[in-house]
């Protein structure tokens, strides 16, 4: 490569700005997906000192961008490197890879972009979140085609990378909980199902279900795509994925939002969400529901996380004219205190003692304060509710409805 060591920084601003045609694919499913935590130093632990380093980057279109350094060494023995710029395809980071010529050490900046040009290609194909593949193919006499073994060496700092769509949540998401019935897709089918997603700042999870249909084993499809599967006994069944990773759940690496959901089985689509997708409702002027003369109730099941299966819950908001009252009431747990939280602060303890053989309690708060009740002096609707045991969250709702 020889005097190839430096590339300008504004052919660098250049490139960047003319992602649209530098290379277009469509994302496929994979075990995993490249997310911002895969940004950082990846070593070539089978070459002496070269390595790469990877940024995960967004761009006006929103779609995730992937910018690229690879250090390595020219024919004359010193150190050299080549730019990637590209797009992240499910598990890879395909880039075009581009080098500069002619540009001397602390050179100043001048117009044009002559000296900057395109050489080959670089894929990217990880295993997980530290170990990989990188495969090169160039015009270059001296690089020519080749690939070789990638390790992480360093990530962002207070980065957890789990290769799940969960890493890519901006850290000002509001929680979201998205479901939508699964119905009969053909005439021999009968039954139904639901999709349930939920998502916030620490984690994301999906979960598909089904009843009273034909026992056996069903392929889950979302936008398309096969996902996993589900397996139907006594004419029930469920599965589920979360990211980050979970004991008993998949990895969570596609994103469901606005997608059709379906199951399969070996005649085609036997459940399917129809025009109905996973998006958020439409709720019109009425908003929370500011129309129903100074009265609105909201009751809804609490979800158990599996750590206390038999647990159930539900959590009430009513408003009665010039009052308004919040309830967590849980039950088929045992007898113990449990802290209930709202929006990740602790509002409270559920105190649950058995009641004519059933193990139950309850948490009351109303504003104004009344007899017997907390005083309400927070708003539950579109925040996080969850109840913990000890350090674990058994029951929870991703997030309150707001209407």
């Amino acid at each position: 490569m020889g005097k190839h060591q430096f590339m300008k920084r504004r052919a660098f601003s250049l490139l960047v700005l003319g992602w649209a045609i530098i290379i277009t694919l469509p994302v496929s499913a994979a075990d995993l997906v490249v997310t911002r935590y895969f940004s950082g130093l990846w070593d070539q632990p089978k070459q002496e000192s070269q390595g790469i380093i990877l940024q995960i980057i967004d761009q006006e279109d929103d779609a995730k961008k992937a910018a690229a350094y690879w250090f390595t060494y020219g024919d004359d023995l010193n150190t050299a490197w080549y730019m990637g710029l590209g797009e992240v395809a499910g598990d890879r980071v395909v880039m075009t890879l581009y080098t500069g010529m002619g540009v001397g050490f602390m050179e100043e900046d001048l117009p044009g972009n002559a000296s900057i040009f395109a050489v080959g290609s670089m894929t990217l194909t990880f295993r997980n979140c530290n170990f990989g593949t990188a495969s090169y193919e160039t015009g270059e006499e001296n690089l020519g085609n080749g690939e070789f073994e990638i390790k992480k060496l360093a990530g962002l700092y207070h980065s957890r990378c789990s290769g799940g769509i969960s890493d890519d949540t901006p850290s000002n998401a509001k929680p979201v909980q998205l479901e939508v019935m699964l119905e009969p897709a053909r005439e021999n089918i009968s039954g139904k199902g639901k999709a349930k997603f939920w998502e916030r700042v620490d984690r994301s999870d999906f979960k598909v279900s089904a009843e009273d249909i034909p026992n056996g084993e069903y392929q889950v499809q979302v936008c398309g795509d096969t996902v996993g599967s589900l397996l139907v006994a006594a004419g029930e069944g469920e599965t589920e994925f979360r990211s980050p990773e979970a004991e008993g759940k998949e990895l969570l690496y596609f994103k469901p939002r606005g997608c059709l959901i379906e199951l399969h089985d070996g005649g085609g689509a036997a459940l399917s969400s129809g025009e109905d997708v996973l998006a958020e409702k439409d709720n019109g002027n009425n908003g929370g529901g500011n129309g129903n003369n100074g009265k609105q109730e909201i009751s809804v099941e609490l979800d158990n996380t599996g750590i206390m299966p038999a647990a159930e819950g539900k959590a009430t908001y009513e408003i009665k004219n010039n009052s308004v009252e919040f309830e967590v009431e849980i039950e088929d747990v045992p007898a113990g205190s449990y802290p209930l939280h709202v929006d990740s602060v602790e509002r409270g303890q559920i105190e649950v003692i058995e009641d004519d053989g059933k193990f139950k309690g309850k948490l009351k708060f109303s504003d104004p304060q009344k007899e017997g009740k907390v005083l309400l002096d927070f708003n539950p609707r579109g925040e996080i509710v969850e109840v913990y045991s000890g350090v674990d969250i058994i029951l929870e709702i991703i997030p309150f409805p707001d209407e």
